[in-house]
């Protein structure tokens, strides 16, 4: 079933396997399973695998339905190829065979120990094989099973259960205490699940240094530049290594010391703006008065980082104060990419400007709605707009190397100024939400808004005119 996602003019765009119950607003993903791999789906009561990819809008049902479909396509290609011989399904069922006798997989050690037999399974395995009577030795109709009851069989006796990426992804994730929302955990997801699309979600230990090196192969095909790349490496490497070791399991290290060619000679250094650029674009921004040079004007004088910005709430604001200031904290919208990226920072110059502008005009509790998709539950942080809207803007007026200068220059700059200002390494450090080194540093309080408010007026500039 196909789902119109796009029109323009005389092309339409369409998506397969989807569709929406009656009465229902959520898609659906449908698609048939091919009969040279339904055997491993022994649970299944049809041929189609059906699920809910929890979400009304078509273009993210859209994008949900390719990943599940790309996912398919390698694990049934590893089905057919004999790479892989249970999908996770098969896995379940077999499980729930054993339970249904009230098994467990490995118990049979706890059988042998009194000197007993599990009979009524060994019975039914023995019916399943066709095994001529019950005098017959294992080995002599193991292979004669249905896959389902020899692999029960085989979990019972002793078989370590094939521990697939996307279990080991959950696991390492609830093992670690790592947050699947938070800034790692939701960059480690999009790798592991881009890998699984590549290569399909088979046992950890039946990947190989091929796949890892054509993964890296594949990232710098989509334009990834290699810093990025290392970073995602180093993203899914861990989940490889500490579940093969807590399962005890061969890590061949596929991901170790893998080559990433020309690592690091595609950056390009972030410049910072000099004064008088900052200068000249506080006072455009105060001319045009707009959402968008708000948020423009609250960079340039507080460091923020562009998604600190964009989500901010009204509740973030303290402007009924002698030192009005902005508490960055995640919310429901967008989190912090770091746990030292919460903090207070003092509004001064044209940040408190655009702050008490922006305050007027906000929406649902939002500061910049314009940067918020209102349409889901709970709302989105549309962050990736935003940037492209600033940038673009930035690079029309009158800047030198402007291919180097974007919304995080703002962030160098302030860190210029301050060190211009002989402002302290420690404070610049909590301005910026970076974690101050020694033990020291996580006593106390730290320091009051009051203290961090008089160095941020030293650095503050008069646009107004």
């Amino acid at each position: 079933m196909s789902v119109v996602v796009l029109e323009v003019g005389a092309y339409v765009l369409m998506a397969k396997y989807l569709f929406q119950k009656k009465g229902s607003d959520l898609f659906y993903f449908r698609r048939r399973i091919p009969d040279d791999v339904r055997r491993h789906y022994p649970n299944r009561t049809n041929s189609y695998l059906i699920e809910s990819l929890q979400t009304k809008d078509r273009a993210s049902a859209a994008k949900l339905a390719h990943r599940k479909a790309l996912e398919q396509d390698a694990l049934w290609k590893a089905i057919r190829s004999g790479d892989v011989a249970e999908g996770p399904e098969r896995i379940e069922a077999a499980k729930a065979l054993l339970a249904s006798y009230d098994l467990k997989p490995g118990q049979h050690k706890s059988f042998e120990a009194v000197g007993l037999e599990p009979d009524e399974f060994l019975e039914e395995l023995r019916f399943q094989a066709g095994a001529r009577d019950s005098t017959e030795s294992r080995p002599n109709w193991h292979e004669d099973l249905p896959p389902v009851h020899r692999l029960a069989g085989d979990l019972f006796y002793g078989a370590k259960e094939p521990i697939f990426l996307s279990s080991a992804l959950k696991e390492f994730q609830s093992l670690k205490g790592e947050d699947e929302s938070s800034r790692a955990g939701t960059d480690r997801v999009r790798v592991v699940n881009d890998f699984i699309e590549c290569y399909g979600d088979l046992p950890i230990v039946q990947y190989s240094r091929e796949n890892a090196n054509a993964f890296v192969k594949h990232l710098a095909a989509k334009g990834n530049k290699t810093a990025t790349i290392q970073r995602r490496i180093n993203s899914i490497r861990p989940v490889f290594r500490t579940m093969c070791r807590e399962y005890e399991l061969e890590d061949r290290r596929i991901f170790e010391g893998i080559n990433i060619p020309n690592l690091g000679q595609d950056t390009k250094d972030r410049l910072p703006y000099t004064l008088n650029e900052i200068s000249m674009i506080q006072k455009a921004c105060r001319a045009r008065d707009d959402d968008i040079r708000w948020i423009i004007a609250l960079l340039s004088d507080t460091g923020m980082r562009l998604s600190e910005a964009t989500g901010l709430m009204t509740n973030d604001l303290v402007l009924d104060s002698p030192t009005p200031h902005v508490i960055l904290r995640p919310n429901k919208v967008r989190r912090l990419k770091t746990n030292g990226s919460e903090r207070t920072v003092p509004l001064v110059g044209e940040a408190l400007w655009a702050a008490e502008r922006a305050v007027q005009k906000a929406q649902n509790g939002f500061l910049f709605p314009r940067y918020i998709d209102f349409t889901k539950t709970p709302p989105s942080h549309k962050g990736t707009y935003a940037s492209n809207a600033l940038t673009k803007w930035l690079r029309g007026l009158s800047i030198a190397e402007k291919d180097q200068k974007g919304t995080h220059s703002f962030r160098h700059s302030v860190q210029d100024r301050l060190r211009e200002a002989q402002v302290p390494e420690e404070i610049r450090n909590v301005i910026c939400g970076w974690t101050n080194k020694g033990i020291g540093s996580a006593y106390g309080q730290g320091y009051s808004i009051a203290k961090l408010t008089e160095h941020m007026r030293k650095i503050a500039l008069d646009s107004s005119d």
